[in-house]
């Protein structure tokens, strides 16, 4: 009965003892990363980060390690709670953002892996283009890049 309850096997009409997962999902692991709202960019942008805990402010210069249109991923010493109203300062640029935690993740080295997403439309936050839905860093190989780095420009006959 135990190694029934750890393989998910049950008697009729009981739930399963492990989730089921659909076909879809388990042919494709990356399925969630396909349905972002936006494409991730892995760059280091200063900010300062502003929020309020217990009546206990506090405020922190950090630096992303994703962004996207909709909000940051970053580490923080003191992280909000999840879903907490806190406020975003593009130091580059002095732009503001209210914005929520609406990922806090397990302190690991001392700080806190926190997701950062803008409560209203803020698409010239970051002051960079984003990539399009159907870019592929890996449809731009190395040797595409050299080759197209070598190409001699065609001549032009100005007759």
């Amino acid at each position: 009965m135990a190694w029934d309850k750890v393989l998910g096997r049950s008697a009729p009409g009981v739930k399963p003892a492990v989730p089921e997962v659909s076909a879809a999902a388990d042919q494709n692991p990356d399925a969630t990363r396909h349905n972002r709202r936006s494409k991730r960019v892995h760059i280091s942008m200063h900010v300062r980060v502003k929020f309020q805990r217990a009546s206990q402010p506090y405020e922190e210069d950090t630096v992303t390690e994703t962004v996207n249109a909709f909000g940051c991923l970053l580490r923080l010493k003191h992280a909000p709670d999840r879903t907490q109203t806190v406020q975003i300062v593009n130091t580059k640029t002095g732009a503001t953002a209210e914005c929520r935690a609406a990922y806090v993740g397990h302190s690991e080295g001392g700080k806190t892996k926190v997701g950062i997403e803008f409560a209203s439309s803020a698409e010239n936050f970051w002051h960079i283009a984003f990539p399009p839905d159907d870019w592929n860093a890996t449809d731009f190989s190395d040797a595409q890049i050299r080759d197209a780095s070598t190409r001699q420009p065609k001549p032009r006959n100005y007759a």
